[in-house]
């Protein structure tokens, strides 16, 4: 392991000489610049229900170049972990449609049917500039169905008032021959500005805490360019295309992903007061096309009967916001909202002989919805404030499959093919906020989605076209405190879920003289109940302590059993010291066993299929503030090089050449470091 860092740091002493050589030039003192964390190792709650972080920080733990990897610092996220990249996030024990992926306004849906290729696979974090997580049903303008919570990818947009040029890159270098590149460069007038943007990231198989090779290598890579026209102060047009690609390897199933094809294209018109009585207006489109490749042969060694499975989706989106100038203390914004998606795939069971590329796309799903939303934000009294927002949305999903595949090798007639769907879904919340203290009741309803709707059978019937619609009705009341060195948020939500979703694999069904086990989806009533801590106490000038807890329960009411897939409690502790130039972290990440599980269910990303006993894991990080516009920090992640599996996690599949296991297990000790520069 040792020696592949090595090597990686090595390619760093370039850049690295460069940018002291930068420094030199930089007049500014370094003592004089605004304070900031360097290696996000937990991030804070500042708003009610609102969490922002910066995208472009370092992490800790290190993570994989995807959207899934850097929720994880948050606290009441985790990741499924099916290899090195591309886990799915989960968020208070809800994964899926319930929690929504909106990169730059654009909703991004994946092509697979077992979920190789999430959102996040596609959003490379750190060409944004900003994350924001708004926890639970507590909005209505970024699109349907979000009953766990929205995640926004976003990008800030600002008008130059001069002509220039200007740049911002990092470069890592890590354990496993992990290599991240970054580029962000500009040229730009008061009129336009023409933006180029590349990522390149790869890491070979990582070894766990006893030294076990898994199979995990992935290489990822994307390009965006963009063309903003800006003839006024208060005027954007803009265009941008981007297009990525890449590869991963699966240690927890019998194909991995080959192709991760994404082609955008994307438009927006932004105009501050356009008409009387409205402060802003926002309009944007985006295409998607996804094209996904999944096989047994490309990233591990070929069997006698090579397989690939080539999905596909098409997407398009467009959004209208806009925003009225207050009317006394009341603020309203006002919108509609438009989706399609459709599926295809196509398949061989003999790659050698019948090339998947021959064989024609054949459609399954459409799905096409309309929305219409209201939010007010009114500031009731000095101190007090009231959030409202109502939605409605009218969906139309087309069944177009003429059979359903029993298994691998047989099919059946689809008993609801040519079937249209029309259902129309209501959403809403309401929320009271007087000083620190917030609560908050939304409901949200939610159409079943690909994945359980197309991809599922029922217990009943070999398609779950006619599945119920999931209305989820949640409190959240929480409270943010300052009180001299001491500051930290508090916040617990009571859920009902009716008709609740729930996946279960492995269900015994008939066929033919015989039986065959079949995934299923069914409608439950559940609850989810939990809390959430951050604090964070300023000891002197240079040090600080850290702290952040989560805690999710949950209750399938049907079956009177514990709703499965929900993450143990978790803790983190953090000592930092920062003299504004040089800092060091020690991370204590405390993770409690899980001994309520129900096996065989969950949820599209994953099933219970057993417990999972306690873990502590140390981390340590350093930095150095070079400049103004260029840092270099350090981190060793799992420095005690523990042994240790996360709860909601996948199983590891029989791979030749690899040993099997329970629970895929998270890596090692890790080594890494990270050159950042900006504004070049």
């Amino acid at each position: 392991m040792w020696k592949p860092v090595w090597m990686s740091f090595s390619l760093l002493i370039p850049a690295f000489s460069a940018s002291v050589a930068l420094a030199q030039q930089i007049t500014e003192a370094t003592d004089e610049a605004p304070m900031e964390e360097l290696v996000v190792t937990g991030v804070r709650t500042e708003t009610a229900l609102h969490i922002i972080t910066d995208a472009k920080k370092p992490r800790q733990p290190l993570p994989a170049q995807d959207g899934a990897d850097y929720l994880k610092t948050i606290p009441g996220f985790s990741v499924i972990r099916k290899g090195g990249a591309d886990g799915d996030p989960v968020f208070r024990g809800m994964a899926g449609s319930r929690l929504s992926m909106v990169a730059d306004g654009e909703t991004i849906l994946g092509g697979c049917n077992n979920r190789m290729d999430p959102p996040t696979a596609y959003i490379f974090p750190e060409t944004f500039d900003h994350i924001e997580v708004i926890k639970g049903p507590q909005s209505v303008l970024h699109g349907p169905g979000s009953s766990a919570g929205t995640v926004l990818f976003a990008r800030d947009r600002k008008r130059p008032t001069e002509s220039g040029w200007k740049a911002s890159g990092s470069a890592l270098a890590g354990s496993w021959g992990r290599r991240d590149l970054m580029l962000d460069a500009s040229v730009y007038s008061p009129f336009w500005q023409l933006g180029l943007t590349g990522t390149q990231a790869s890491q070979n198989n990582y070894e766990d805490g006893e030294g076990n090779e898994v199979h995990s290598e992935h290489e990822r890579w994307s390009g965006r360019l963009t063309l903003a026209v800006t003839p006024t102060a208060d005027t954007l047009f803009e265009i941008c295309t981007t297009r990525s690609d890449g590869e991963a390897a699966y240690a927890d199933r019998g194909v991995d992903g080959s192709l991760f094809d994404r082609e955008n294209l994307s438009f927006r018109y932004a105009h501050e007061t356009p008409l009387p009585g409205v402060a802003s207006l926002d309009l944007n489109y985006a295409n998607n096309s996804v094209d996904h490749v999944m096989d047994n042969f490309t990233l591990r060694t070929p069997p006698m009967n090579p397989v690939a499975m080539n999905p596909d989706r098409e997407t398009s989106n467009a959004r209208l916001t806009v925003e009225l100038l207050p009317i006394g203390d009341m603020t309203w914004t006002l919108g509609a909202d438009y989706q399609t998606d459709t599926h295809r795939s196509r398949m061989t069971m003999n790659q050698t002989l019948m090339p998947y590329q021959d064989k024609p796309r054949i459609d399954d799903a459409e799905y096409t919805q309309w929305g219409l939303f209201a939010e007010l934000d009114w500031q009731a009294n000095p101190g007090q404030r009231v959030v409202a927002g109502l939605r409605s949305d009218d969906w139309q999903v087309r069944d177009l499959r003429q059979v359903v595949a029993l298994n691998m090798m047989m099919q059946a007639a689809n008993p609801t093919s040519g079937e249209t769907r029309n259902e129309r879904l209501n959403s809403g919340f309401i929320r009271y906020e007087q000083g620190g203290f917030y609560a908050g009741v939304g409901r949200a309803q939610r159409i079943p989605d690909y994945w359980e709707m197309i991809a599922r059978e029922t217990p009943d019937s070999i398609s779950a076209f006619n599945i119920d619609a999931e209305t989820t009705t949640q409190l959240d009341v929480g409270y943010l405190f300052r009180t001299g060195p001491f500051s930290g948020s508090i916040s617990a939500w009571y859920s009902d879920i009716q008709d609740y979703l729930l996946i279960e694999s492995g269900v015994s069904k008939p066929m033919m003289a015989t039986t065959r086990l079949a995934s299923v989806v069914r409608n439950i009533d559940a609850r989810t109940w939990g809390l959430e801590a951050d604090g964070r106490y300023q000891i002197s000038s240079n040090w600080r302590m850290e702290m952040t807890l989560a805690s999710v329960r949950g209750a399938n009411d049907t079956d009177d059993a514990t709703l499965p897939q929900l993450a143990p409690l978790e803790a983190r502790l953090g000592l930092h010291f920062d003299n504004r130039q040089w800092t060091a972290s020690l991370l204590w990440r405390g993770i409690d066993s899980q001994h309520r599980i129900d096996p065989g269910k969950g949820n599209i990303v994953g099933q219970d299929f057993s417990e999972t006993s306690a873990a502590s894991v140390l981390s340590v990080n350093g930095g150095w503030r070079i400049s103004q516009r260029a840092t270099l920090t350090a981190g060793i992640d799992n420095l005690l090089d523990k042994q240790y599996s996360e709860h909601i996690s996948r199983a590891g599949a029989v791979i030749p050449g690899y040993d099997v296991t329970g629970k895929l297990a998270e890596p090692g000790r890790t080594l890494w470091v990270k050159l950042q520069f900006y504004d070049l």
